[in-house]
């Protein structure tokens, strides 16, 4: 008999976890909340140093969106294929391709993205 998958939220968590992309979740104030593998490999800051801290520490000195990204979250809308620089820990700057979906709570709240 084939193995059965754990429950949808331990399974969801494994798929994140295991990820080469980085998903990284913020709150309405901009402030990193969740930090998977891909994000570490990526930005190269660990989940410690990421986590409670505002995600414009990724931010390219030449972009000022972020403020514009999460009003739109906070309005509902998603931000489908942006491109745009972003600095590793490292200050280099590299160009990556966003995706933002606002998250909602059980009552469908907008939370986060």
């Amino acid at each position: 008999m084939p193995q059965s998958f754990a429950s949808g939220e331990a399974l969801l968590a494994a798929i994140v976890e295991s990820s080469d992309d980085a998903i990284i979740a913020k709150d309405l104030n901009g402030i990193i909340r969740s930090w998977n593998r891909g994000a570490e490999r990526i930005f190269g800051y660990t989940a410690a140093e990421a986590l409670g801290k505002p995600v414009s520490i990724l931010a390219a000195p030449d972009r000022n969106e972020m403020p514009d990204m999460l009003a739109r979250v906070r309005r509902g809308e998603r931000v489908d294929h942006y491109e745009t620089r972003r600095r590793r820990k490292d200050g280099t700057i590299i160009i990556v391709s966003l995706t933002i979906s606002p998250l909602r709570n059980e009552q469908g709240e907008i939370i986060g993205a």
